[in-house]
């Protein structure tokens, strides 16, 4: 049925070898290891730590409602929060540097209430609060990928005062299948299509990802854990053979001149809370800055440069002090707290407890890497706000540094597997066409790739998302979806998507019995 709506290898750390002593020194005699942990066949569940029910440490807020992703980080001082409050301000309001191209007019436009955009709900929906990544891959750019000659590398629906590039939408085929034990499912499986291309047609060769907007919880402190700690989850040869061989991204920090590891976006292809954000403000919103002073128009679209030039002062459209302000405001978005627990007893429910042994068996936690410890979380590379002017040397952000976190990520990429076929040009019928207003560019994808490679990501890897925050995404946004295009409408259905290094997972998630799974189920919504 059809509806419309829409590698390498790592050297294991000192701390890895000791924590693999550990767990076999524990399968070998359980009394040894007293009740830290538990032997459940050949997999160690370690024990309950209480700070887990802090998942951001000491920028934990206990708030459960629509706003509980836009919470400042509890310790700020009177400064702290007024930056905060200001960042806030500019986060959810349109910058006067809009367009001549956007795809929304501010950063909540996508982000609703700081959590995860949703896919439109129509085929005649817009793209509200997701994205069309484009690139065409090529060995001899850089990270081996270029973006169209029109359009450049991301599709901006709309215009101020010039014609939007294209009209991309999204029909939806329903995926049946079954557990063993016989229980139904059913998935999503979206394809994407852009019609109306405004400037010419699209390179031939092109790809594109659907991108939905992702929670904004937590980011300073992913930030603050050390580039060393990462790695050490890095094994892109599987050298232990357990079938999960994640491996860093790096991407170029434009203010530094290095590279650096990625953390942020889809693919990790952001080394910064800073640049991910800059990136955004021109290609998201159309307004130019330091990092990127270019706009988002290419040399091929004349209408929208000629729009742009009659606005072009030579200064950036977003000054340094605003986007200091929205990288503060990012970098100190709390954490809400662990449901689940029980005070009585001192850890979590029985369900829960047992939901999160089926996590661990399940090999869930060889990606979602459960905890980490921040560093000094140092301060802007632009400088400090004081009084809405910049100050150097920028001071450590004491509020983001020495915290033990639970994000349930390793921030590497893993292959998901899948596969995409080459674009392209069909009618609404599925007639091949080459031209007229009902000829749209079609990109089919199986399993989560998108086949789009960016830096050290191929097209069939992804970054492992933070867990925090994960059972109130559709608290903040009832329309909110799973997965990096939204297509999971429930944790279960994302679960069930997870293919390639995460396929002995999933099957073990399958496999159990319907007490286990919603056990598992109700762990996750704890998050």
């Amino acid at each position: 049925m059809r509806l419309t709506f829409a590698a390498r290898r790592r050297t294991p750390s000192a701390r890895r070898r000791a924590a693999l002593l550990l767990a076999a020194m524990c399968l070998t005699s359980v009394a040894a290891c007293g009740d830290a942990s538990s032997s459940r066949g050949s997999v160690v569940v370690p024990a309950v730590d209480p700070t887990e029910r802090f998942p951001g440490g000491g920028v934990t807020v206990d708030r459960t409602d629509v706003k509980a992703f836009s919470q400042s980080a509890p310790a700020l001082d009177f400064a702290g929060e007024a930056n905060f409050k200001s960042g806030n301000l500019l986060f959810r309001n349109t910058p006067a540097g809009l367009g001549p191209l956007f795809n929304t007019q501010a950063c909540q436009g996508c982000h609703n209430q700081d959590g995860r955009g949703s896919p439109p709900a129509t085929a005649d929906e817009p793209l509200i609060s997701m994205l069309l990544h484009l690139g065409i891959a090529d060995a001899a750019a850089p990270d081996g990928v270029r973006p169209d000659p029109i359009y450049g590398d991301q599709l901006q629906p709309l215009g101020d005062g010039v014609p939007g590039e294209a009209s991309p939408f999204i029909v939806v085929d329903e995926i049946p299948g079954a557990y063993p034990d016989g229980e139904p499912y059913v998935l999503h499986r979206p394809t994407s299509f852009i019609r109306g291309a405004a400037y010419g047609d699209l390179d031939p060769d092109v790809a594109w990802s659907p991108r939905v907007a992702p929670t904004m919880i937590g980011l300073g402190l992913l930030e603050a854990v050390s580039e060393a700690d990462v790695l050490a989850h890095a094994d892109p040869d599987d050298r232990d053979r357990d079938g999960i061989s994640g491996r860093p991204n790096f991407a170029d920090d434009i203010l530094l001149g290095v590279r650096r590891l990625g953390r942020f976006g889809v693919k990790a292809t952001q080394p910064s809370i800073l640049q991910q954000a800059a990136g955004a403000y021109r290609g998201d919103i159309g307004a130019t800055n330091s990092l990127y002073p270019t706009g988002p128009c290419t040399e091929l679209q004349a209408a929208c440069r000629e729009r742009a030039a009659e606005t072009d002062d030579g200064a950036p459209e977003i000054a340094d002090v605003q986007l200091a302000l929205v990288e503060f405001y990012s970098r100190h978005l709390a954490v809400p707290v662990r449901r689940g627990w029980d005070e009585s007893t001192g850890t979590f429910t029985p369900e829960v407890l047992r939901g999160r042994e089926v996590f661990h068996e399940s090999g869930c936690a060889g990606c979602h890497v459960p905890s980490f410890r921040t560093g000094v979380a140092a301060g802007s590379l632009l400088g400090d706000v004081a009084l809405f002017e910049l100050t150097q040397p920028a001071t450590p952000l004491t509020t983001l540094s020495e915290q033990t976190i639970w994000p349930y990520t390793d921030l590497l990429l893993h292959d998901m597997g899948g596969s995409c076929a080459p674009t392209v040009r069909e009618t609404a019928d599925g007639a091949s066409c080459s031209d007229g207003p009902d000829c749209s560019w079609v990109r089919r994808c199986e399993g989560l790739a998108d086949g789009l490679a960016q830096g050290e990501a191929s097209g069939t890897e992804w970054r492992t998302p933070p867990l925090w925050g994960l059972g109130l995404v559709q608290v903040v946004n009832p329309r909110a979806g799973f997965l990096h295009d939204g297509r999971a409408r429930t944790i279960e259905e994302a679960i069930l998507w997870h293919d390639g290094e995460a396929r002995a997972a999933r099957d073990r998630f399958t496999a159990a019995g319907r007490t286990d799974r919603a056990a598992l189920l109700a762990f996750l919504g704890t998050m």
